[in-house]
């Protein structure tokens, strides 16, 4: 796509890049991929394709940024500790001819699309016209400014009624925005003929209606007739309100005695929708937020129009039929009340034999400029997509979301939540437990060792004292025996016969007294040298 609108650029080139000095990592990268995009186009293109680049570092520089359409940006940063703020430019200026293009870069810029949707427009000798239909209360297009601004970059945009005057024709894209009151069946008629001639509509209908005030609290739905027409073509809008457990929240005033305060609560009949379908339009988006929505469900018809689902629920999400009450105070549970994921709220119609299609979703409030926040920017990029989408026919869109990628967490159960929500009290706490059974047993360890490594080095220590001891108890031991052995010695029989004494034994017993022998016994007298036996006559 970028290539073929490149080559079919009569006209010189000029491009001035204005990146001012210190800007955070992110924009110098971006930058960096910027000057290299550019570099391709330069090889590309068969006239002269300049690049300039300026560091806006005075006030000449700055106020000529400013001229161009290059916003200053807010950046903090931090000197000594101090963190301030300062300006810095970051955008790019392409000039064909005389004609000045300004793009502010941001970190979300498709760079691609924006140089190439430039280009285009300079080769292009007339631009699509985009009709937003009035006549039925529809939402006023001064209340849509952002996405108007858009759309302007790359069509002509234009109220219209459809009466006798009006020629449906001369518009590439019809958008019904909105409408509260219901369209008679000429209307009706001529928005058939006008799909029949290769006609697109993008349908953005307040279908459910919800009313909260302190007089009402409900729910009703608003036919407006164009549900019939979507209806014969394949598409029906349900007498539904869907209900996510992902959603928005509203801001109620409570009553706690004597005080009143306000607090935020969730209401799941805000849904806030990120199932989006592969489908250009719906590529990259991050999500939307819808203020009260009905489903969509395919119904069999003999239309040639192929229904595709662009955008759904959450898997924990349901539907509530009419009529709704509101009860902020109700206790909301995935068995009775989320048990119907994946409600369809934003569906295409295309048919190929007559080139026509139709993009529908069931709600239109979040179109308006109000419902814009940092987080819910896809609410412009869905419903300029589709618009962009139905009035180009050369594929320029699809650069539009060539590398965002969708970010968001997926939709989980309360049940997985309530896991989660114990887990991380819980499970800190398990592992200080752990570390701290750990760690002690460690210490238990370690003063154990040192116990026994205390012990074994004081044995080590008295060893050579008990082998001191040792060896002198042998000594006195040894010295003792020695005596005893003297002593036993010096006492045996043997010595005492070499000493002249003599030893008388009657009976082979030894006798120590003359009162134990009488007259006639024979006795056995042993000397150091041999015996002798002897009688005894008288004592």
């Amino acid at each position: 796509m970028s290539k073929t609108i490149i080559k079919k650029i009569d006209k010189d080139i000029s491009v001035t890049l204005f990146m001012s000095e210190g800007l955070a990592p992110d924009k110098v990268k971006l930058g960096r991929e910027f000057k290299h995009l550019l570099k391709e186009y330069k090889t590309l293109s068969s006239k002269s394709f300049s690049i300039n680049t300026v560091i806006p570092n005075n006030e000449e520089k700055e106020a000529l940024a400013i001229q161009y359409g290059i916003n200053p940006i807010a950046q903090e940063f931090t000197e000594r500790n101090i963190v301030k703020i300062q300006n810095v430019y970051f955008g790019a200026v392409i000039q064909i001819d005389n004609k000045k293009e300004a793009i502010n870069i941001f970190p979300n810029t498709a760079l691609e699309y924006e140089v190439t949707r430039r280009l285009k427009e300079a080769c292009d000798t007339t631009k699509p016209t985009i009709g937003f239909l009035l006549g039925h209360h529809e939402i006023s297009r001064k209340k849509m400014q952002q996405i108007t601004g858009e759309l302007s970059h790359s069509a002509n945009i234009e109220s219209l009624y459809i009466d006798q005057f009006t020629d449906l024709n001369e518009y590439k894209v019809i958008c019904l925005v909105g409408p509260k009151e219901p369209f008679s069946q000429e209307e009706i008629i001529r928005l058939n003929q006008y799909l029949e001639q290769g006609g697109r509509l993008y349908i953005a209908l307040n279908h459910a209606v919800g009313q909260m005030s302190f007089n009402q609290n409900n729910g009703f739905i608003n036919r407006v007739g164009i549900e019939d027409m979507l209806e014969d073509f394949g598409l029906k809008i349900n007498y539904d309100f869907v209900v996510d457990s992902d959603c928005g929240r509203i801001r109620v005033t409570q009553d706690q005695g004597f005080v009143q305060f306000q607090t935020d609560i969730p209401f799941p009949y805000i849904p806030i929708i990120r199932n989006f379908s592969s489908h250009v339009i719906t590529k990259g988006l991050n999500a939307i937020s819808l203020q009260f929505a009905s489903s969509i469900t395919n119904v069999k018809t003999t239309s040639a129009y192929t229904y595709t689902p662009l955008a759904k629920s959450s898997s924990v999400s349901g539907i509530q039929n009419v009529p709704v009450f509101f009860n902020i105070n109700k206790t909301w549970t995935p068995k009775h009340d989320f048990n119907r994921p994946n409600n369809t709220v934003a569906a295409l119609l295309s048919n190929e034999d007559n080139n026509s299609a139709i993009v529908v979703i069931t709600d239109a409030d979040f179109m308006e400029d109000r419902s814009f926040d940092s987080f819910f920017l896809s609410n412009t990029n869905f419903a300029v997509n589709s618009i962009e989408w139905l009035a180009d026919d050369s594929g320029l869109i699809k650069l539009r979301n060539k590398y965002i990628v969708n970010q968001t967490l997926e939709v989980v159960s309360d049940s997985y939540r309530r896991f989660l929500k114990y887990s991380n009290f819980f499970l800190p706490i398990l592992l200080v437990l752990l570390i701290g059974l750990y760690q002690y047993r460690q210490y238990k360890m370690k003063t154990a060792w040192q116990s026994r490594l205390l012990q074994e080095n004081y044995r080590l220590q008295l060893m050579p004292r008990l082998l001191s001891a040792l060896q002198n108890r042998v000594q006195r031991e040894t010295h003792r025996l020695e005596l005893l052995a003297q002593r036993v010695d010096s006492a045996s029989p043997e010595k005492l016969l070499k000493k002249g004494y003599s030893l008388t034994l009657l009976d082979g017993k030894v006798v120590t007294d003359a009162s134990q022998l009488k007259p006639g016994d024979e006795v056995e007298t042993r000397l150091a040298k041999g015996k002798f036996r002897s009688k005894v006559i008288n004592k």
